[in-house]
This record gives structure tokens, C-alpha cells and sequence, in this order.
């Protein structure tokens, strides 16, 4: 019996773990809201849907479950008089406490840091648009009065801010790039024309996120979604951008900053193999390929082999402290402009990182090699 009454009680631990790895429990205090009910609601995607109701004890308590996976987390939100009152990024196995007003006001949330962070965003995303649409509202106060010069002022005060904006998500997004709220910034829009990453050179970025997030969470419905928004912008490049190696030289130029302060032109290495390497020191794997390459330069570089790295970051400081750190000994340059930079449009970079093998000619030997050993014998067989 003792024996049975082990296994049972084994059983039954089993069968929590597996129930919470598929749930997620959320206790909500709504002061000033007792007896009322407030909404559940799930986004699936494209679509969001009521899932249920909390109905609020006398002190404005409740608790609820939602069926989620841990594997696959999901976008709750829950609102009172239809209005939204918090946004929660879930995942199975998460309990989470909300206190908000009945205003959503007030907000605090804990038992999950991915919902912290989606806050933080929805935050910077609510406070763009608040400037955006100030920016509408007096290019159509100009309009009215038809004055030209404030209209001219304005847009370029809004283009500013467009473009300061923009880096600054992106910066965002880079510090965790495996979080699933960067969603949200990736399909921030300001209005139906103007989509924060509408550009279709901000493939490098979709493909960057997606791949960040794949590694974590490679059942989600959300990073699925996303490949087919990369597949999308992947046949938009392509359509758009073909690289063409005309005119003086055997490539097109490079000419941009190193970590000094120097402008270093990649025409320097003609007459040398050389590789051109395309990154971002803010995803881990790249900076792990840096490794492999240290290795393959040291070997190489005596006999004449030489890295002309082109960094697709917009934080200058911290990508010049990565190299610091990794002690990178080649050509390592960065305008801040990440995929607004002519290089990465020049030659049609569609996924970070990039790499192109060039001959001492400054012919392309090869492209995007990150096996070492294949790149090992690729170097091996240049003339120096």
C-alpha cells in the first residue's frame, strides 16, 4: 500500500506539472470595482476574442485561468467598460498579479518579466503616437491657413522624429531580441500608410527578430506568422535590389568610420583576398561567429587574408565596446544608421550576418559560409 500510495502521489505530480505548463493563473484587484466583471479577451494573430469574463469579488478581487502553453506564449488583455485596463504576455506555468484602476491607472503587474516588458513598450509605443497624431493636428491647422513654410517646417520636424524614433525601437527591440513583445514594435504603425518598418529594406530586422525568437520559442504561432512576413519582404528585396559590380573597381565602395574615429575604404584591400562581413553585435551568435573568424585571420592574415566588417548597429557606443571586448583585430566600421546604411543597401543584405569571399581581384569567390571548416577550405584554396 505504501508502495501504491507513492506511485499515486508521483502520478499526480506529474499531472500538476504538465496542467501548469499549460495554464496560467491571473489574480486581479480592480479597487473601487467590486461585483462587476471584467473581460478577458486573447489575440490569435490577426483577431482578438473574448475568452471569458472575471467577475470581481465585493473588494474588487478575482482569479482566473487561461489555457496557454509554455512553448508558446499567447497576448491577453483585460478591460472594464470596454476599456483596456492591462496587456499581458503569457506563457504556461505563469501567475501573475494585476492591480489596476478601473481607468487603467495604476497599473502594476508581477509574475512576469514578459509582460513588464510589454508594458514598457506599449508605453513608448502610445507615447509615439500621441506625438505623431500632434504632428497631424498642426500640418492641418497649416493647411487651413495655407501656410506653406510652417507645413515644410513641420514635416521635417516629424521626419526627424520618424527617424530618431525608429532607432530608438530598435534599440529596444536588440536588447532582447528573443522577447516575443518586440512583436509589437515590429508592426507598430502610425497610420494605414505609414508602418513604423515598412521599408523593405527592414527585412534585416524582421529576419533578425525572427530568428532570435525561433531559437526560444520555435512553436509559436507568432514567430510562424513572422516568417511569412520575412518570405514576404524577401521577395520585395529581391524584386527591388540587385546587386550589380560595375565601374572602377571590381566591387562597389565602402567608406565609413572605425572604432578611432577613421574612415576606412574597403578599395584598401584590393590586391589582397579579403572577407566582408555584415553584423550586429547586439545577437550572441554573432559575436560567437566572431570566434571561428579570429581564428581563421590569425592563420590566414600572415599570408594576407583581411575582414573589412560592416556593423549594422544604431548604438555606435555599445557596438565599439563589443569589439573592444572580443578584441577584433581587422577593419571594423559603423555609421549608427543600421539598415538605413548605403552598405547594407548597396549589397542587397537581407539577413545578418552576411558574409561575401572575396579574391585578391576583388572577385566574389564565395557567400555566406559560417561552417568553419567549409570557410577554412574556401580560404585555403586563394591565391595570396
Amino acid at each position: 500500500m505504501k508502495l501504491r500510495t507513492i506511485l499515486v502521489a508521483a502520478a499526480a505530480s506529474v499531472l500538476a506539472s504538465c496542467s501548469s505548463n499549460e495554464n496560467a493563473v491571473i489574480e486581479l484587484n480592480v479597487p473601487g470595482a467590486g461585483g462587476k466583471e471584467v473581460v478577458l479577451s486573447k489575440l490569435q494573430v490577426n483577431t482578438i476574442a473574448i475568452v471569458d469574463t472575471l467577475d470581481l469579488d465585493a473588494n474588487g478581487n478575482a482569479k482566473g485561468k487561461v489555457n496557454v502553453k509554455a512553448d508558446d506564449p499567447d497576448f491577453f488583455y483585460l478591460s472594464y467598460n470596454q476599456k483596456r485596463l492591462a496587456s499581458l504576455l503569457l506563457k504556461g506555468g505563469d501567475r501573475v498579479k494585476v492591480s489596476v484602476d478601473t481607468l487603467g491607472g495604476g497599473l502594476t503587474v508581477t509574475g512576469s518579466d514578459e509582460t513588464s516588458r510589454l508594458i514598457e513598450i506599449e508605453k513608448t509605443i502610445y507615447d509615439a503616437s500621441a506625438k505623431f497624431d500632434a504632428f497631424s493636428t498642426e500640418i492641418a491647422d497649416a493647411l487651413e491657413k495655407n501656410d506653406t513654410e510652417r507645413i515644410k517646417e513641420i514635416q521635417v520636424e516629424l521626419s526627424k522624429f520618424f527617424v530618431n524614433y525608429k532607432r530608438g525601437a530598435l534599440a529596444q527591440m536588440m536588447k532582447q531580441p528573443a522577447s516575443l513583445s518586440n512583436i509589437m514594435l515590429l508592426y507598430q504603425r502610425f497610420s494605414d500608410e505609414l508602418p513604423l518598418f515598412g521599408d523593405v529594406h527592414d527585412l534585416v530586422y524582421f529576419r533578425s527578430i525572427h530568428d532570435s525568437l525561433k531559437q526560444s520559442l520555435p512553436n509559436s504561432k507568432y514567430v510562424r506568422a513572422l516568417k511569412e512576413e520575412v518570405d514576404k519582404y524577401q521577395k520585395a528585396f529581391e524584386f527591388n535590389n540587385k546587386l550589380t559590380l560595375a565601374g572602377e573597381l571590381a566591387f562597389p565602395e565602402i567608406e565609413m568610420a572605425d572604432t578611432k574615429g577613421q574612415n576606412r575604404k574597403m578599395s584598401e584591400l584590393l590586391g589582397k583576398p579579403f572577407i566582408l562581413v555584415f553584423w550586429t553585435s547586439t545577437i550572441d551568435q554573432q559575436k560567437m561567429f566572431n570566434h571561428d573568424l579570429k581564428e581563421l585571420y590569425s592563420k590566414y592574415n600572415p599570408k594576407g587574408l583581411e575582414i573589412y566588417q560592416v556593423s549594422a548597429d544604431v548604438d555606435k557606443t555599445q557596438w565599439a565596446t563589443v569589439v573592444k571586448e572580443q578584441a577584433l583585430p581587422w577593419i571594423n566600421v559603423c555609421d549608427g544608421r543600421g539598415t538605413a546604411c548605403v552598405a547594407l543597401n548597396t549589397y542587397a543584405v537581407t539577413q545578418l550576418p552576411t558574409l561575401i569571399l572575396f579574391d585578391k581581384s576583388g572577385n566574389i569567390v564565395a557567400k555566406n559560409i559560417f561552417d568553419k571548416a567549409a570557410l577554412d577550405r574556401e580560404l585555403g584554396k586563394l591565391s595570396y
